[in-house]
């Protein structure tokens, strides 16, 4: 069963937290300074990737209620993005050594690491199972808190707390013979890949909001969502296969109209009646000489024509 926790009452009931090292820097020396929590459990120090066990999942068990107080004091803060809350009645030993069979997971015959302890990548992956998780990935965890907060190119909403539940129908040891793979299945792996959009779209806005303050706050933060999907979208259908190709597309499409490509008036095509060896370029390079040329004063100026040619057309309208 899968429910909101607005209230985090219930998740005082948390016997454990799940650190993620990469989230939470410095995390050895963090969490063994603290006197409320114990049983300090890296789980990548059992496995192959042990040197980067400070960087992976750290299972702690909680000693009174002052981690769980100070994570709900700080609502939007660093902790809130590094840790999840688990409820279970087994030992810490026996709750790492089932949540280690998580750490890598077979995808197009390749092996990859899992970052369940990344509460964006946790929330994503036990929602993928639908209204209950399976028993067997909960294992010994009755319920699973993790948080859910809004991504930096929306609005600001209050920070909510899911908590995820065994699917009571399927009983644990049900399914022990099954193979990893149905475990990470098709849901799975997509829910990986909104992850991994999300993540992508976040390092975007944050560029844009730095570099681009003005053409970035002029769309709705209700929009910009769909708008980067649109154009990340866009440029893949294009021939984009990199993420600083699609950047790029991002970028030219932000301060020229998302039909730069194609608009009589735009940049791409002023610029191949420009350049005389454009022709000879792939769409790739077409698009880092056309990035390259977007910040000259000739491209500068042009903007400046269209913007104030946007600006009269919408005065006359209103008129």
């Amino acid at each position: 069963m899968v429910r909101e926790a607005a209230e985090m009452d219930d998740s005082r009931e948390a016997t454990h937290a799940l650190v993620d090292g990469v989230r939470y820097s410095r995390a050895f020396e963090r969490l063994y300074g603290r006197d409320d929590v114990a049983d300090i459990e890296p789980l990548y120090l059992t496995t192959r990737w042990a040197s980067l066990a400070e960087q992976g999942p750290i299972l702690v068990r909680l000693q009174g209620s002052g981690l769980h107080d100070e994570v709900l004091r700080e609502t939007q803060g660093e902790w809130t993005r590094a840790l999840t809350w688990l409820h279970s009645d087994a030992s810490s030993a026996e709750l790492a050594e089932h949540l280690r069979q998580f750490v890598t997971f077979e995808a197009a015959g390749q092996e990859k690491l899992l970052r369940f302890a990344d509460p964006l990548v946790t929330r994503h992956w036990l929602a993928s199972y639908g209204n209950a998780v399976p028993a067997d990935v909960m294992g010994p965890i009755r319920t699973w808190w993790v948080a859910e907060w809004s991504p930096n190119w929306a609005a600001t909403s209050v920070l909510t707390w899911c908590a995820f539940q065994p699917d009571a129908s399927s009983p644990l040891g049900e399914h022990d013979e099954r193979s990893q793979l149905h475990v990470m299945g098709a849901p799975q792996l997509a829910a990986l890949e909104v992850v991994t959009r999300w993540q992508f779209k976040e390092r975007l806005a944050e560029y844009f909001l730095a570099n681009a303050s003005q053409a970035w706050q002029a769309l709705p933060p209700e929009s910009r969502g769909a708008w980067m999907d649109t154009r990340i979208d866009d440029a893949l259908a294009w021939g984009a296969s990199t993420e600083r190709q699609i950047a790029i597309w991002l970028d030219l499409s932000l301060h020229w109209g998302e039909n730069f490509m194609s608009a009589s008036d735009g940049p791409y095509l002023h610029w191949i009646a420009c350049t005389a060896q454009s022709e000879r370029l792939s769409r790739q390079e077409r698009l880092y000489a056309l990035d390259a040329w977007s910040r000259t004063p000739e491209a500068v100026a042009l903007l400046s024509k269209a913007s104030i040619r946007t600006n009269t057309m919408k005065e006359v309208s209103h008129d």
